[in-house]
């Protein structure tokens, strides 16, 4: 039997390899699609897979691994559940939005390694809201971890020491992610109760539904008819079925892990994996070339996480 810190841990884990091949996917969606249509495809092909699950759990009450299975079924939905869902819902709109756009209009390894500063971010909400104090060993990795992502993007020379910091105003989809790890800081408070007040599987397809429902009425607004948004469904079917197999499984996991270990450590042990993979795939699948910088931070990043791993 696992102890409740490592199943923790492996749950996050669990949840950041989701997340890279998600990313791999939305970078995949964004060369072809818009950011409205490749994130409303992404989000409402997760009912697809979220339902038959829940309709299972439904008809078996299979009981799981963490006291409420995700084969629990369709939950009794309290009231209170109403706001945190609605303002993640909300909050995810315009993450999802700018997430798309960032990597549609720069490298993916120049982008995602900026949603490593959501732990920090995370922390402090986290403090603030929950209660929760990581250890001197966890603020210790959590720092480690962002300065090796503040690293990864070396800007221009001419700039000095603060190039990074400088570059995020000259590559604006390195801008975008810093906003996306701003708020996907506070959206994991949000979850963590939401989640607990249902089970991470619903809260999963809640948020997905939500935000999907919301992209796909405005461009049917926008366009008259839904003809221009299934138009962009068909020209990259087999990636959005991919990304969105994995955003489940990316959702379930991270949500779950918050049972065992604070959002922070969550937090920081997904986007460092997040951000390595992102890096091999921009290299492998991408072109993307000069990648030894991003690579020491991803190093040290790695440091963090061992560290925080640590701390317990």
């Amino acid at each position: 039997m696992l102890s409740v810190i490592p199943l923790g841990f492996v749950l996050a884990l669990a949840s950041a390899s989701c997340w890279a091949v998600l990313d791999i996917s939305r970078k995949k969606v964004g060369g072809t699609m818009s950011a409205t249509g490749a994130v409303a495809g992404l989000m409402l092909l997760q009912l697809v897979y979220i339902n038959p699950i829940l309709l299972t759990g439904s008809l078996t009450q299979v009981q799981g691994l963490m006291g409420e299975s995700l084969l629990a079924g369709y939950p009794r939905v309290p009231l209170a559940y109403v706001l945190p869902a609605g303002v993640s819902v909300m909050l995810n709109l315009a993450a999802n939005f700018l997430f798309l756009r960032a990597v549609q209009i720069s490298p993916l390894s120049l982008t995602t390694p900026y949603l490593a500063f959501t732990p920090v971010f995370t922390a402090i909400t986290g403090l603030i809201f929950l209660g929760q104090v990581p250890s001197n060993y966890g603020w210790a990795g959590i720092a480690i971890v962002c300065v090796g992502a503040f690293f990864m993007n070396p800007g221009n020379k001419e700039d000095g020491p603060l190039a990074p910091l400088k570059a995020l105003w000259t590559e604006r989809g390195s801008a975008f992610m810093l906003v996306v790890a701003m708020i996907w800081s506070i959206t994991p408070i949000l979850d963590k109760g939401a989640a607990e007040m249902t089970s991470p599987i619903w809260h999963t397809m809640v948020l997905a539904g939500g935000v999907g429902t919301i992209f796909t009425l405005s461009r049917r607004v926008r366009d008259g008819s839904f003809g221009p948004l299934l138009t962009e469904f068909k020209s990259a079917p087999r990636w959005l079925a991919l990304g969105s197999l994995f955003a489940v499984g990316a959702m379930a996991f991270q949500l779950s892990a918050y049972s065992f270990i604070d959002v922070a450590y969550v937090e920081t042990v997904k986007r460092a994996v997040g951000v390595s993979a992102a890096i091999a795939a921009g290299y492998f699948f991408f072109g993307e070339r000069n990648i030894t910088r991003r690579l020491v931070g991803a190093a040290v990043m790695c440091v963090g996480v061992a560290m925080i791993l640590m701390a317990g």
